[in-house]
């Protein structure tokens, strides 16, 4: 085991604050034992603890101060040279002097109380510090995530498209709006991917112009001069290749601007045709 990784791991603090489990307490005192270096980052710790106490003590003010020292200089019994008459007729019981070395150990335990109320805040502080951090990680791998499923979502449409392209079943119709007249787009292109052997249709969109509010493009299979529904054009998802309805057979495909969701029959504009 690697001394350093182990004392750079968080277990000496752990142990010194008591947040170990009883298996880690369990280890870092065998590693205390076997290993120096472990017990100065131990005492190193438990030195730093006490420094920020001492440091983070608040001294009494000066007044208060004096009068205790009075208070302990005096006795159990008040003043040295003044007897205070008795409240009541009760047998005065005597007490003992608190020996130095005791009210030393309380001013002690008093300090390091304070002490550890210092502490208490600073890693409270520390805690919420982290915490925040933590959710702000969070929301950032999330982001990234959503990010990362988008591009894979796109990219696999463009390994599509390639495999399409490349297919040999894969007949292509070139529609273009100079083979229409009076074409509101006599520069518009489209693309028809006419999967010979499945029917399947797939458009790529060249350069319609974007259609206007309530608007929307329909793809049209001619078949013996009747024009059939191949599906309606969504350009917000602005995919490459969009799949389209199944087509067995057609003579040419074109592309009209219909209401949004469609017509039955053709009503609006021709923008591009191409022959099969």
């Amino acid at each position: 085991m690697n001394i350093q990784e182990y004392i750079s791991s968080g277990i000496v603090e752990s142990y010194v604050l008591g947040l170990a489990d009883e298996a880690e307490r369990t280890q870092f005192e065998q590693m205390c034992t076997q290993h120096t270096e472990v017990r100065a980052a131990r005492d190193a710790f438990e030195l730093s603890l006490e420094q920020h106490a001492m440091a983070a003590a608040v001294a009494p003010p000066a007044r208060v101060r004096e009068a205790v020292l009075q208070q302990l200089a005096a006795g159990p019994d008040g003043d040295a040279g003044k007897m205070a008459a008795p409240v009541v007729q009760l047998r005065p019981v005597k007490r003992g002097a608190i020996p130095m070395a005791m009210r030393y150990v309380a001013a002690a335990s008093i300090v390091l109380l304070l002490g550890s109320v210092g502490l208490n805040v600073y890693y409270f502080n520390k805690y919420q510090d982290f915490s925040k951090r933590y959710d702000q990680l969070l929301a950032q791998q999330t982001e990234l995530a959503k990010n990362n499923e988008v591009l894979q979502t796109k990219l696999g449409n463009y390994e599509s498209t390639v495999q399409a392209l490349n297919s040999p079943y894969m007949a292509q119709i070139k529609m273009e709006g100079s083979a229409v007249p009076a074409s509101p787009a006599p520069d518009g292109k489209a693309t028809i991917l006419w999967d010979t052997r499945t029917k399947d249709v797939y458009l790529m969109v060249g350069n319609l112009p974007q259609p206007q509010a309530g608007m929307q493009y329909q793809l049209w299979a001619i078949v013996d001069n009747q024009p059939v529904d191949a599906g309606m054009l969504d350009m917000d998802k602005g995919l490459m290749m969009v799949k389209m309805k199944n087509i067995p057979r057609a003579q040419l495909f074109a592309i009209t601007l219909e209401q949004q969701g469609g017509s039955p029959t053709p009503k609006g504009k021709m923008y591009v045709m191409g022959k099969v």
